[in-house]
């Protein structure tokens, strides 16, 4: 069976509202069995990474798009980031001791910033945009953002099956979303039209329930054209996510080398070994430190 693990792209009522689909299949599900955090952090950490290969997939040149949440709660940290090549990863910070049992995305993360960054390399402007920690959810807090700084009225409904007993989990993909924006208008006959399309394309959406959404014996495209067959849909190509850390050796001797001789022996164990584990893998490197330095 071919696994999907895509994003696709569409337009409804002559781009009177475009949208994405998000299907992961597997690229969640890998990332979050990695890191083996809490249960009550894996759907907050699904969401996350959803919403970044939703907005990320947009890129139109080579660079990384990067969605950081950094709060005073029991969770300091939500990371996510994807490359112009469709490279996912991303990772939760916890507190020390952290043993919140709290769902609530608010209880959790506490007060706090989301920020968005655009950055594709030297011949474009970096761009972020921040948002503060007030939303009860990554894909509210991600609403506001666009219908704030954007002006752009944007809709999230996301879906994952972290909540979902484990031996229930069978074909089904681990996450998901579809996002809906509407466009801006030139007249008044124009809004009348989007204005419509806009409020037909949320009550369909509406009727889409978890386990339809997430199911694998539906494909993207029946889901769309099941849900907004009479808004004149246009379907594009499906954009490929993957798995895949940036982390290197190279990279990594190079942070070393930069180190001084007494920060080196402050990380350095008995041996002189220098361990560094990635925060994203959690693949394990040894270094001997005076090779490095």
């Amino acid at each position: 069976m071919t696994l999907n693990n895509h994003v696709i792209p569409f337009q409804l009522g002559n781009n009177t509202v475009r949208g994405n689909i998000v299907r992961l299949q597997t690229v969640v599900s890998e990332i979050i069995k990695r890191h083996d955090y809490p249960a009550n952090i894996e759907s907050i950490f699904a969401d996350t990474l959803t919403i970044t290969a939703c907005l990320g997939s947009r890129m139109k040149h080579d660079g990384v798009f990067t969605i950081q949440a950094k709060g005073t709660g029991d969770v300091n940290t939500l990371f996510s980031d994807i490359t112009s090549d469709g490279f996912l990863r991303g990772y939760v910070g916890l507190n020390s001791g952290f043993s919140n049992k709290e769902r609530s995305f608010n209880s959790l993360m506490g007060s706090g910033h989301v920020s968005y960054t655009l950055d594709q390399g030297k011949f474009t402007k970096r761009y972020q945009g921040i948002v503060s920690l007030e939303e009860p959810s990554m894909s509210k807090t991600t609403e506001l953002y666009f219908n704030n700084s954007e002006q752009l009225q944007t809709k999230f409904y996301t879906f994952n099956f972290f909540d979902i007993k484990k031996n229930n989990r069978k074909n089904l993909f681990s996450a998901g979303l579809i996002m809906l924006q509407k466009m801006p208008v030139k007249n008044s006959f124009e809004e009348k039209n989007n204005k419509e399309v806009w409020q037909d394309s949320l009550k369909f959406l509406s009727t889409l329930g978890k386990e339809e959404f997430l199911s694998t014996n539906l494909t993207s495209e029946q889901i769309l054209y099941r849900l907004f067959n009479e808004l004149e849909i246009t379907v594009y190509d499906e954009i490929i996510i993957r798995d895949k850390c940036r982390c290197s050796e190279e990279k990594i001797k190079f942070a070393i080398k930069n180190l001084t001789k007494k920060e080196l022996n402050e990380i350095a164990d008995e041996n002189g070994n220098v361990k560094v584990v990635c925060e994203f893998c959690k693949t394990e490197r040894i270094f001997l430190s005076k090779i490095c330095n």
